[in-house]
């Protein structure tokens, strides 16, 4: 029994191994949106624009250090407010929802932001507001929106490890819009880069609309049926039950073989009265 119990946790733990590895079609699906969602919140260049803003106020005619002070602290009240709306927001409207308006604002947003760059009336006004709205957009739905979709998607089976290549992706992805904005900013011109980050957020939005379900109040074991039914694939839930199995607390199998050992043991003999002079023996003695 214990041989036995030995041998099905190791092949279950090869199995998880091999799902991220060798994933099947409904774990490729699985993967695809849970880790997708984590690239594309970086690649819509949040980290970039953030690490930069100081420069971007300059480049737009913003020079004195006290007015960049104060519309950076502005900036970062005003995604501080939009978090804490779309903290509200998730379990009302949904998740797909916050997406669409979120990725169609930020679009917007980086449009407004290009006018700054393309000629010398009122560049710094539009840049200040191009960039509040972005800001406020992303904390609206890409911000919190793309871990928890993460979250809500990943079976159980592979949350952990499934979460750590998401995480790893995510931050990938903001090195290398980092490490190139400042590059591709002035290859490109700045009006010209961020109409660039504005049409990216267009075609995260048609990847959102193909792939991303909607997870709103939708059990994990619904998500991993729902990617079951869409791949064709029932192997994600073959494998989740007999994950289950391995991890079900009522099954004791070091009970078994005592009540067994119980069951089967012969009756013992009653035991003979000692004669009656034993007492003379042990007097003897």
């Amino acid at each position: 029994m214990g041989c036995e119990l030995t041998l099905f946790v190791l092949f279950t733990k090869h199995t998880h191994r091999d799902v991220i590895l060798f994933p099947s079609p409904a774990f490729k699906r699985m993967l695809l949106v849970g880790v997708g969602i984590a690239i594309a919140q970086q690649a819509v260049g949040i980290d970039a624009i953030q690490y930069f803003l100081v420069y971007i106020l300059d480049e737009s005619g913003i020079k004195a250090r006290t007015a960049q002070m104060g519309i950076l602290i502005a900036l970062g009240v005003v995604k501080l407010v939009v978090i804490i709306l779309a903290g509200f927001l998730f379990d009302r409207k949904g998740r797909r929802p916050l997406f669409i308006v979120s990725l169609l604002g930020m679009s917007a947003s980086l449009m407004l932001v290009s006018f700054a760059f393309m000629g010398n009336a009122s560049s710094s006004a539009f840049a200040v507001f191009g960039l509040a709205l972005y800001l406020a957009f992303f904390s609206l739905g890409m911000g919190p929106g793309a871990w928890l979709v993460s979250s809500e998607v990943f079976s159980t089976m592979i949350r952990a490890k499934a979460m750590s290549v998401a995480s790893f992706m995510n931050r990938v992805t903001a090195t290398i819009m980092s490490s190139t904005f400042l590059s591709v900013a002035n290859a490109m011109s700045w009006a010209g880069f961020f109409i660039l980050m504005s049409i990216v957020c267009l075609l995260i939005l048609v990847w959102v609309l193909i792939y991303l379900p909607e997870t709103k109040g939708r059990p994990l074991e619904d998500m991993s049926q729902y990617f079951a039914e869409i791949t064709g694939d029932r192997s994600i839930l073959e494998a989740e039950e007999m994950m289950y199995r391995s991890d079900d607390p009522s099954v004791e199998p070091e009970q078994v073989p005592i009540v067994e050992s119980n069951a089967r043991a012969p009756p013992r003999a009653p035991e003979k009265p000692p004669p009656e002079d034993a007492h003379v023996v042990g007097t003897m003695a």
